[in-house]
């Protein structure tokens, strides 16, 4: 194996420097970025001009450096609609989507290649982050995924329920006489369980507190129903990792019972992780 020059290693290193690579997640309602450990920032696909938006945002961030996008996306008309503006704007841009084939794990489903993305990132991200260990990643955002990540690096499957702005408007707009409830400022003021009523003797609080309430018990269920599956299965339970990620994480976080970690980022992070294998890689190759 021959050692390339010092001089051209430096010249790497520069270009590295001089490099960003910009992480998109794209959901069904927001946007999320974020350029190496910089902050997370999101983007309401609510606006019409949200791929302007980001792409005007992307380009301060990264100021006078090059920059490579790599995108996950559970939505492919806005993904369509990013790349497309993206290559309007610079035709030799270098983008990437991230898709099943790019997640160096094990995925034990019937057509893996359906599994969303973003479920596969924040699997495989746990299995970097806590080795050799079992885990529970719930993911909260406009669906809240309940996923098992085996000890051995596998992604077992999980369950899908609505995440709550999507029962929030859902209840509003399939009722008459029900209102629609700011789900942000209920995250903002940081509810917890003893703050939701029960009984609650006013709509507003019955709906908060019958979603916010519910969604939290049917989490915890769906843990317990798989601690009890692992112990029935002769693996060791008490060494489960539960990871909660996503928009809604912090808040649901707070009405969970079970002993969890709390990473909003995950998918983002797991994103950049890859790249960067991806990238170390072909650099070990080339020496």
């Amino acid at each position: 194996m021959n050692a390339k020059p010092r001089g051209q290693q430096l010249n790497q290193v520069e270009a590295q420097e001089r490099h960003a690579v910009v992480a998109v997640d794209l959901g069904n309602s927001a946007a999320k970025w974020a350029i190496d450990d910089q902050a997370e920032r999101r983007i309401s696909l609510r606006f019409p001009d949200w791929s302007e938006r980001l792409i005007e945002e992307v380009g301060g961030a990264v100021g006078n450096r090059t920059a490579s996008w790599r995108i996950a996306s559970v939505n492919r008309p806005i993904t369509k609609q990013l790349i497309g503006r993206l290559k309007e704007i610079s035709p030799d841009c270098d983008v990437k989507t991230i898709s099943f084939d790019d997640i160096p794990m094990v995925v034990c489903v019937a057509n893996p290649d359906r599994v969303g993305i973003d479920r596969l990132l924040a699997a495989w991200m746990c299995t970097k982050l806590y080795p050799n260990t079992s885990s529970i990643v719930v993911d909260a955002g406009s669906a809240i995924t309940v996923d098992v990540v085996s000890k051995d690096a596998e992604f077992l499957g999980g369950a899908i329920l609505p995440g709550l702005a999507l029962q929030f408007d859902s209840l509003a707009r399939g009722t008459d006489a029900l209102p629609a409830i700011d789900l942000v400022a209920d995250a903002e003021q940081e509810i917890t369980a003893d703050l939701l009523p029960m009984p609650a003797t006013d709509t507003i609080s019955a709906i908060r507190s019958g979603i916010l309430l519910g969604v939290a018990a049917a989490i915890d269920g769906l843990i317990q129903y798989r601690l009890n599956r692992s112990q029935s299965d002769h693996d060791n339970a008490s060494h489960t990792q539960i990871v909660f990620t996503g928009g809604d994480a912090a808040l649901l976080s707070r009405l969970t019972r079970h002993s969890h970690s709390l990473a909003p980022r995950l998918v983002l992070d797991a994103i950049g992780a890859i790249d960067r294998e991806r990238m170390l890689n072909r650099t070990t190759q080339n020496i």
